[in-house]
């Protein structure tokens, strides 16, 4: 499972026939922390996330397709959770982090 912000969505003419229903974004990955990490990842999106939106997802794309009914789908990453609000505790007695998407 991987930490990450929605930056964007793909449009494409032309797709696998799998994934004629499936949303695609871009993702950036992100630390605990919220410093972005590695390179921007195409996933699939099948929990409605939008632009802005801090996400959990999986590196391993066909996990939520076969949730989904969706057998031997093409992708390289899934969405399987949108994050609300994020609460780091600190090194001193109630400082806190909090990260919001």
């Amino acid at each position: 499972m991987k930490y990450g912000r929605v930056i964007g969505n793909v449009v494409s003419t032309i797709k696998n026939e799998k994934l004629k229903s499936v949303p695609l974004l871009v993702v950036e990955p992100l630390d605990p922390d919220g410093n972005v990490i590695g390179n921007n990842e195409i996933v699939g999106d099948f929990l409605g996330a939008g632009v802005g939106d801090l996400i959990i997802w999986a590196a391993e794309g066909d996990i939520i397709g076969r949730i989904m009914g969706v057998e031997k789908i093409p992708l390289r990453g899934s969405i399987v959770g949108i994050i609300d609000k994020i609460d780091i505790a600190g090194e001193k007695a109630g400082e806190n982090k909090v990260i919001s998407g």
